[in-house]
């Protein structure tokens, strides 16, 4: 593997696990407070800050090699993103209802 492969299947691997992480934050502080809408914003922000972070890595790193590696990178930066976006955001809002009960079940 070259340079640019490791560095892409790091890039990819980070967006994976930021919305990854952001979906624990988010399951784990709706069941502990019940509330849905404050802790899906707040797991949406997480992720959207992992995956800038991520894009300018991809930025510092790709900026020397190739203007095409840049942009495709940018390309799928922004792609993952909004795709974890979704995907976090609907899988909060499906098992919001089990969340929540289980909230009302520990504290009533």
């Amino acid at each position: 593997m070259s340079e640019i492969d490791i560095a892409m299947t790091i890039y990819i691997i980070f967006m994976i696990v930021a919305t990854f992480v952001s979906f624990k934050y988010g399951s784990t502080m709706i069941k502990k407070t019940g509330l849905f809408l404050p802790q899906a914003l707040i797991a949406g922000t997480i992720n959207l800050a992992l995956g800038v972070f991520a894009i300018i890595g991809w930025f510092f790193f790709a900026w020397g090699v190739n203007e095409f590696l840049f942009f495709g990178g940018l390309v799928l930066g922004i792609g993952l993103l909004v795709v974890g976006e979704a995907v976090l955001l609907t899988t909060l809002f499906l098992k919001r209802k089990i969340w929540i009960q289980i909230y009302n079940e520990t504290f009533n």
